[in-house]
């Protein structure tokens, strides 16, 4: 009996030292990979770089970093969690707590490798447990990691958004073009041209998702759609919530989740107004008035897609979250590089003059300046400096740099589109490089990488084409004047600053360039009215 507890109790020993001993060894060997990170910053004190990084513009700091440490950079950023891969696990899942690890990829060749070729482990997202698990209820597809879920959601963008099906959205964005140039025409006061092109993409994003046009900002539905966009960047700027550090607080008794309360209210009036607008259209359907949209697409094929009506519902109003500001912004910078170099100006207009007529959709092959110039507004002054953030799922090396799972992953995409390498005389507007340089053919950088690839691109694409082969047409784009009449040139550098930025406000004069224009322009417009 004896002989049998001493075997049994060597055993155990055994079985705990070689446990110990497999833990020493993985803990010595994260040691050892981790010393591999990427190059950074020095470390600060509790490993935390957070004072190197500031709160405006940081992707020009991460630019500084590329030029000393390389194309791939790594800091830490404060003490917090390492993220899993699923949104869907429950608190007990996330035990683990460690720096977070940023890595900043700063060349296109980076990002290509890793976001694209690696996409599998390189797709999920940091974890935002009151922006997308509370406020949201997971449904956002920005926020979701990358699994069967969104799966489903990019399918059902895709299906609806893709460069074939995007065609059918043409008449009505040609229609709101029409009164664009129209409201333009009319503008008075020197920054009111702002209004109208705001009003001009809403109108064509909810003409994408709902088959429904503007008239005006005041219109209830717009405005509440602006309120939840607010709320939706409040709730997301760092520190804010304690329970994104601490998220041990999802424990406490849910009447106790003091965070939860203000996020569940607007998620319920959130969810009230898009269950609101997708039912419009089921109406629109019942009584064969519905228009060209995503959701008559979607709703044709629910069953296919595997989504339940509020899976749609939030689907729907991805394009207004990722469309409006960057498509607005992307126009404001067209008409502030219109301003600074003239010449490109002229050298576009006279392309266009070649149609012999109020240019459309279908002059798009005949006019390759104008979609150069268009590439050089996305590349010129990105309207989305970093995108959002990436996650990795598993541990990953990369020529001999060791990047770990939970690591935060930036594309600098503001880096890759001033690259001299690539972009030789980055500050120069010259569409011109996109001409000589094929390799330049299929150029994509601004709307991102991999399996996050921006899915509203080609709609993106086709609303700006319209708008600026429409502008050039009717106008001399010309700085706007100050109070005593003194022309007031912009600055090319002063832009605002977040997830998305555009120029700070400048203004700006439209003048008709031709003596039939204002005749034109009038009677288009009159057939486009809503």
């Amino acid at each position: 009996m004896a002989s049998t507890d001493s075997i049994v109790s060597w055993l155990a020993v055994g079985a705990f030292s070689f446990l110990a001993l497999h833990i020493s060894l993985e803990k010595i060997q994260a040691v050892f990979r981790r010393r591999n990170l990427p190059p950074g910053p020095p470390r600060r004190l509790l490993r935390d770089n957070r004072a190197d990084v500031p709160v405006s513009h940081f992707w020009k700091t991460f630019a500084s970093w590329h030029k000393r440490y390389g194309p791939v950079v790594s800091f830490y950023l404060g003490q917090t969690l390492v993220i899993g891969e699923d949104s869907s696990l429950k608190p007990s899942d996330y035990v683990k707590f460690d720096n977070t690890i940023i890595e900043v990829l700063g060349t296109a060749e980076a990002a290509h490798d890793l976001l694209d070729k690696r996409g599998e482990f390189y797709s999920g997202r940091p974890r935002q447990i009151v922006g997308h698990e509370i406020l949201s209820g997971g449904m956002r597809g920005i926020g979701m990691s990358y699994g069967p879920r969104y799966r489903r959601w990019k399918s059902f963008m895709q299906a609806g958004l893709n460069n074939t099906a995007v065609l059918k959205y043409r008449p009505l964005q040609s229609l709101e073009c029409s009164l664009l140039i129209r409201d333009l025409l009319n503008s008075k006061a020197p920054l009111e041209y702002k209004a109208h092109i705001r009003r001009f993409v809403v109108s064509v994003i909810f003409c994408v998702g709902y088959g429904r046009r503007v008239k005006d900002l005041s219109d209830p539905v717009v405005v509440k759609n602006m309120e939840i966009g607010e709320y939706f960047i409040k709730v997301h700027v760092p520190g804010k919530f304690l329970v994104e550090s601490w998220p041990s607080l999802l424990y406490l008794p849910r009447f106790l989740q003091w965070f939860r309360w203000e996020p569940e209210r607007h998620r319920k009036l959130d969810t009230e107004l898009y269950m609101s607008l997708m039912n419009d259209v089921k109406r629109q359907i019942a009584e064969n008035t519905a228009q060209p949209s995503m959701a008559v697409h979607s709703l044709a094929k629910q069953e296919e897609f595997g989504l339940s009506d509020e899976e749609i519902a939030y689907a729907l109003s991805a394009p207004w979250a990722g469309g409006v500001g960057t498509t607005v912004a992307a126009i404001e910078v067209f008409l502030l590089a219109m301003i600074l170099f003239p010449a490109v100006q002229k050298k576009a207009q006279a392309e266009i003059d070649a149609v012999g007529r109020t240019p459309g959709f279908e002059d798009y092959e005949v006019l390759p300046y104008v979609q150069a110039l268009i590439k050089e507004v996305t590349r010129w002054r990105c309207i989305a400096p970093t995108g959002v953030p990436h996650s990795t799922s598993q541990d990953d090396v990369y020529q001999g740099m060791f990047i770990p799972k939970g690591a935060t992953v930036y594309a600098n995409i503001y880096a890759m589109t001033t690259d001299p390498e690539q972009f030789p005389d980055g500050d120069e507007f010259r569409p011109e490089r996109f001409l000589d340089n094929p390799q330049l053919r299929n150029y994509s950088i601004p709307f991102g990488f991999g399996r996050r690839l921006c899915p509203g691109q080609h709609v993106a694409l086709q609303t700006l084409f319209i708008s600026i082969v429409r502008i050039l047409w009717a106008f001399e784009i010309l700085p706007g004047v100050d109070d005593k009449g003194e022309v007031v040139i912009p600055s090319p550098d002063s832009f605002t600053s977040g997830l998305v930025v555009g120029p700070t406000p400048f203004p700006c004069r439209f003048e008709p360039r031709h003596s039939t224009t204002v005749e034109i322009v009038h009677n288009e417009a009159e057939g486009a009215e809503i």
